[in-house]
């Protein structure tokens, strides 16, 4: 149970470092992109900027820069377009195909698998359009370093990820350490008590079955209170084996339906209560038959107690599956308190506690047993009020 909560926290930890990497690198990519992506807009509006001023003020037309068809040849080339001319005025030199003007102040362009951005710029001289420059460049420096910071993040955030779950591991078994001790000695210290409890309970019994002799009534309010001791000793000391991993059954093959008309007879001795089987016919799960037919005692027990003094007992095959049902026709559980059931010492109405008996350990006590059996037990509501108690075990 620990360990696996040692694990939880670990990964928890690693998880929200994890997110918050993962946003740091969001934002720092996305900020870092769009400044880049300006930046070089900026850069060849600034260059075209100053070749159409030099031309609006008469200067005359100069060959585009550049002889080569690679983007990221060199790092800004111009062209200067007359009149619509498709060809570069000045001097007749080789151009780049992909640098001319076009009809947006801003283009990008896909170049031997580069991206390239021009800018086109017209030249007015006196309300006509006298020129157009096209000043363009790759963007490959921006792609690159946007791939080396991504890959900076990835591989540096894995390595965040790992130190994180490491020091996650670390701080969550100290954490741990201190509750696993308590618990192991509040769980030490029920089973220790339950057991040195068994031999004063039973010399204590023997001495009031004698003192009960001359006064019946007084008698049995002790011998009541004694039970209940015992009862309450061998339950505890049960739960602190199981907490402490000592809970070891062994599996064999189990009549289900042997083992609940067994667990129902007793039932109506030792509680008075009326069990009524529904059968199911035969069905063999594997399991303990001891810890099982302990497991129903503990429900049939509590449907006794607080579910009217009746319970329906049924069982039958699902599957893989056998399914036991225990169902009440009592108050029920409020649904606030469902979760609560299985909880040691609760009881839905405290205020009954002497009036019903019991230690709130019956429903916490049956699931630890039937859990080591590999199985599965959870509560329902009863269709019409009480409650509907429901094992599941490995059918056999």
């Amino acid at each position: 149970m620990f360990r696996s909560l040692r694990l939880r926290l670990a990964v928890s930890y690693a998880f929200v470092t994890l997110v918050i990497l993962a946003i740091l690198a969001t934002l720092v990519l996305v900020l870092l992109s769009r400044n880049l992506d300006r930046a070089a807009t900026d850069q060849l509006q600034e260059q075209a900027t100053s070749q159409v001023a030099r031309i609006e003020e008469g200067g005359p037309l100069e060959p585009p820069t550049g002889d080569v068809d690679a983007p990221s040849a060199s790092a800004i080339q111009v062209a200067v377009y007359a009149g619509g001319d498709p060809t570069p005025a000045g001097e007749t030199k080789e151009n780049p195909s992909w640098l001319r003007a076009y009809p947006d102040p801003v283009t990008d362009l896909q170049v031997a698998g580069e991206r390239v951005r021009v800018v086109t710029l017209p030249a007015v001289v006196g309300g006509q359009t006298v020129a157009e420059v096209a000043v363009g460049r790759s963007l490959e420096p921006e792609d690159a370093l946007i791939r080396r910071v991504r890959s900076l993040f990835l591989w540096g955030g894995l390595l965040a990820l790992a130190v994180s779950a490491a020091a996650g591991w670390w701080w969550a078994g100290r954490a741990v350490e201190p509750v696993e001790r308590s618990y192991e000695a509040q769980a030490g210290f029920a089973a220790d008590a339950s057991h040195e409890l068994r031999t004063p309970l039973t010399f204590i019994r023997a001495g009031v079955e004698t003192l009960a002799e001359h006064d019946r009534e007084l008698g049995a309010d002790v011998l009541s209170e004694v039970d209940y001791l015992t009862g309450l000793s061998q339950r505890l000391l049960r739960l602190a084996r199981a907490d402490r991993g000592h809970l070891d059954l062994e599996r064999a093959p189990v009549d289900l339906e042997t083992a609940c008309r067994s667990a129902a007879r007793r039932s109506e001795g030792a509680c008075g209560a009326r069990v009524i089987t529904l059968g199911g016919g035969s069905v063999t799960v594997s399991g303990d038959r001891v810890a099982l037919e302990a497991a129903l005692d503990a429900v049939l027990e509590n449907a006794g107690r607080h579910g009217g003094g009746e319970a329906e007992l049924g069982w039958e095959r699902n599957g893989d599956q056998a399914i036991i049902t225990v169902r009440d026709h009592g108050p029920g559980i409020p649904p606030d308190l469902e979760h609560r059931a299985f909880e040691r010492f609760f009881r839905a109405d405290p205020s009954r506690t002497r009036e019903t008996g019991g230690a709130g350990l019956g429903l916490s006590l049956a699931r630890a047993l039937v859990e080591a059996q590999s199985g599965r037990m959870w509560l329902e509501p009863t269709p019409g009020g009480g409650v509907t108690a429901k094992i599941s075990l490995p059918a056999g």
